[in-house]
Parts: structure tokens; sequence; C-alpha cells
């Protein structure tokens, strides 16, 4: 089976679709895909007919022809192992590997390969990919999840270019994500239980928050350049820290009847894919920062005194139940969000400058306005069922 040569016309008939403009570790061309890539790519440089990268991904024996096909061109590289077989058979086989990257992947795509309850969704689920470089022209990396170290990836480089490109970005990606979850100054809490205590006056360069369970704690007085919490629950928790540069980054956390009254001067905070629930956000204030919020569920949260000037983006959330009390905001924009049974009091929100876009496709569903005012361009917002006599909107 010639790689070069390889299409998904002849392995798969009908199913898989052709994307005329794609992109492939930085490197423009063309290439066949199946399941929207999530399975199967054939990629192809620029003005080239040739196939230089094929990547399999999730793949095990209920799909016959993919199994079949990623398992003959191993074969045809002469590699004496199989989709599903074990780590140790491939290391054995292939001694050493030349760079091994860690990638967090979607645990959905594989989970059809292992029994109920097999895998805690907290758990971030890493697929471990063993890079081989066979010889200039080929590059081999494996992919093996790993909480059971059977093969289920496969990519086949064979382009001297793309194969020195991809072994210096990865490479540099590793160095930033060992930098970043295992920095040389840093304070970690890592996966571990904590009730009824307090976490006052940290100093560390950096600090780290990873799959921590924290409840009925004060967390205050935390001087850092670079905070970040990773899949932490936090019950019945009140943080006060004043922050005045540096970086915040909060991905994954549920925070349960928590106070908040921080402060985040000149700072960097990015917020995502985390629920709020029955928390109290009061004396909020950044000075000149920037706030990005993407993917959050805010339920019955209660936003009061807080003064927020700065840029950034606020995206597809939620916010539902609670009440909006005495509030500055600046920002760049507010887009595809929803909000809905709130009560809005007293509120002033503005954009950052003139290259902001402004409020963009949010839905406000049984929403009580009072003495609101918007200057921001609006457009396609809707209003179901709200009292807006108390909004006034400013195009600006």
């Amino acid at each position: 089976m010639d790689i070069k040569k390889l299409t998904l016309k002849n392995i798969l008939g009908k199913d898989w679709t052709f994307e005329p403009d794609f992109c492939y570790a930085d490197v423009s061309g063309n290439a066949e895909l199946y399941k929207e890539g999530d399975s199967l790519i054939l990629f192809r440089k620029e003005g080239e007919k040739d196939v230089c990268a094929v990547r399999f991904r999730a793949i095990l024996n209920y799909d016959k022809k993919l199994f079949h096909t990623a398992n003959k061109l191993m074969a045809d590289i002469g590699l004496d192992f199989k989709m599903g077989d074990r780590l140790n058979k491939i290391i054995k086989k292939m001694g050493t590997p030349d760079f091994i990257y860690y990638l967090e992947e979607d645990y959905e795509r594989y989970y059809w390969r292992y029994p109920h309850n097999f895998y805690d969704y907290n758990d971030i689920f890493y697929v471990v990919h063993y890079h081989y470089l066979v010889s200039p022209d080929l590059l081999v990396c494996l992919g093996v999840p790993k909480i059971d170290n059977r093969l289920t990836d496969l990519e086949i480089i064979n382009d001297p270019k793309m194969i020195t490109d991809i072994m210096q970005t990865r490479e540099k990606i590793k160095e930033y994500e060992k930098e970043l979850y295992q920095p040389k100054e840093c304070k970690r809490f890592l996966k571990q239980r904590m009730e009824n205590g307090a976490i006052t006056e940290i100093k560390s360069q950096n600090i780290r928050f990873i799959k921590m369970e924290i409840e009925n704690y004060i967390v205050e007085g935390i001087e850092t350049a670079d905070l970040r919490m990773r899949s932490c629950l936090f019950r019945n928790v009140t943080f006060e820290n004043h922050f005045e540069t540096g970086f915040v980054q909060i991905e994954q956390c549920v925070f349960i009847n928590c106070m908040f009254h921080d402060t985040f001067g000149d700072s960097f905070v990015e917020l995502t894919d985390s629920v709020f629930q029955n928390c109290v956000f009061e004396n909020i204030g950044m000075e000149k920062g920037i706030f990005n919020a993407n993917r959050n569920n805010f339920l019955d949260c209660v936003f009061r005194g807080i003064q927020w000037n700065g840029g950034g983006v606020f995206f597809r959330s939620k916010i539902k139940g609670g009440k909006m009390q005495h509030i500055f905001y600046t920002t760049n924009d507010i887009s595809n969000s929803d909000f809905s049974d709130i009560q809005i009091e007293h509120m002033e929100v503005e954009m950052e400058d003139e290259d902001s876009i402004g409020f963009f496709e949010n839905q406000f569903n049984t929403v009580r306005f009072c003495d609101t005012t918007v200057r921001a361009p609006i457009e396609d917002t809707y209003f179901v069922n709200c009292d807006t006599s108390g909004l006034n909107c400013m195009v600006v």
C-alpha cells in the first residue's frame, strides 16, 4: 500500500469529504477527511499530488476498514505490530522513542473502548504520542491512551521539511506546557481534599490549584505573577485577593456557594468552561487589565459593587437567575451569550475603544432592567419577556 497514492475513495467509497483549503502542522494544502478529520486525515501540500501526512485517531477494530488500512500501512513500512497492541510490545519492537508528547484529548472520542464507569470524567484524558524518526523522510507517531496503554492513534509523515517543522513545534509546546504546569518556582495544590481552614498570605512566582476539592475555606492574600486553577471544586469558599499584575487562569472549575472579593489591577484574567452556582461577586475590581470569559455558566449568582475597567470578551456564556447591582463594566465584546431570569439595576456597560465589537447575537429572557445604560453597538440581540423600560441603549 503506497502512502503517497492513498485515497479515501479506495478505502471508504463515498463516506468522506474533501477540504480544498486545509492546514496541517502550519502547512497549507488540501485534505481528505473522514468524520471531519476526527478519525482520519490524508493531507497533501499545496500544489502537490502525493499524500505527505496520514493521521488515524481513536481507531480499533470496531471500524474494520480503518483498522485494516492502518495495520496495512504499518506493515508496509516495516512495523511489526497492529492497532490495539499494548505499549510494551511496541517499545520492545521499536526501542526508545525519539520524542514523547502528551496531548489532552476529548474522552468521548475513545469512550466506546471502555466498560461503563471505567473512567472518571473529572480526570484529564491524555493520549501519549511516541515519535520515532525512522529516517530523515519518515516520521511515525504512535498514540496510546495513558489509562490502558493500547495503540489507538497513528500518524505517518513522509515529507522531510514537515518532519523537521513538526518536531521543532512539538518540542516547543512540550517545553511551554512543562513551564506552565511545572515551573521552577511554584506552590502546588494537587489532587487533595481540604476542609474547614484557610489559605492565607501565600507568596510564589507561580501558584497552581489542580484537581482540588476545597470546602468551607478562606483563600486570601495570595501574591503571585501566575495563578492557575484547573478542574477544581470549591464549596463555601471565600476569595479575597488583590492582584496588581500578572496572569490568572480558571479552567473547568466548579464554584458552589462561594464569595469573591478580589481585585485584579492590570492583570490578564482568563475564565473558561467553569460553573458558578449561588455565588456572590462583591466589590470586584479591575483597573486596566483584560478579562476573557468563554463558555461559562453563572446560576443564581449575585453581582454587586463591581468596577471593571479594561478589555476582553464575554463569549458563549450563560447567566441565569440572580441579580446585578451597581456595576460599571467595560469590554470589547459580549456575544453569543444567554441572560435569563435576572434583575439588573444601576449598571453601565460600555466598550473599551472604537475597535470593540459590541453586543452581538445575545439572548435576554425574562430580564428586568432598572437604570441600566449600554453604550455599544447592538446587533442580532433579542429581548423576550423582558422589562426594558429601564434600559437605555446608546449606540456609539
